[in-house]
């Protein structure tokens, strides 16, 4: 009986299942970690491309009405794939101006547009002083486009190392064939 348990004891069977029992969970939570801070990084800079998009676009064109406008935020869930936008996200449309004279910006017009989540512009409300970055001034007579993008970003596994949260990003362009300081009809 003693000599079987030395056997048994000594035997190496079975080693390399309890070496995987041990180490599965370990390595379960790194692969999980790792596609959680890839997507988190992906939404993140998908958030920063569509603003760019949105911004560059609109600051190219001569005039914008409500359905350029329209037209354009048609094409915000093929850049946000295969991320969901239409309920996690809002995208923010303003101009910013400084008229002759004054000494600051104002939030010339705005659009929000696409999208059902409840957050407000981060820039202002039309007639407000713009909120723009420390550091960005403009001169007078000169306008900004800029585009808003609010997404709300729902991790895989809520708790573990992200919470759900809001990505913010901005993009702001100058006009380049026309003054934009027309609010578009409908906004």
């Amino acid at each position: 009986m003693l000599n079987r348990l030395r056997k048994i004891w000594r035997s190496d069977r079975g080693v390399s299942a309890i070496e995987f029992a041990l180490l599965a969970p370990i390595l379960s939570t790194l692969f999980i970690g790792c596609i959680e801070v890839t997507f988190k990084i992906w939404s993140t800079q998908k958030a920063e491309k569509l603003a760019v998009t949105m911004a560059d676009v609109i600051a190219q064109s001569q005039n914008v009405s409500k359905a350029d406008i329209d037209a354009l935020t048609g094409s915000v869930d093929k850049i946000m794939d295969p991320f969901p936008f239409g309920l996690n996200g809002a995208v923010y449309i303003t101009s910013v101006y400084r008229a002759q004279d004054e000494t600051v910006a104002k939030v010339n017009w705005q659009c929000p547009h696409v999208g059902n989540l409840e957050v407000e512009s981060k820039i202002g409300e039309k007639g407000d002083d713009a909120v723009l970055p420390s550091g960005f001034t403009l001169a007078e007579r000169d306008n900004v486009i800029v585009a808003e993008v609010f997404y709300k970003y729902e991790p895989i596994a809520p708790g573990v190392l992200f919470d759900e949260q809001v990505i913010y990003r901005r993009a702001m362009f100058k006009p380049r064939l026309g003054a934009l300081t027309t609010p578009p009809t409908g906004c």
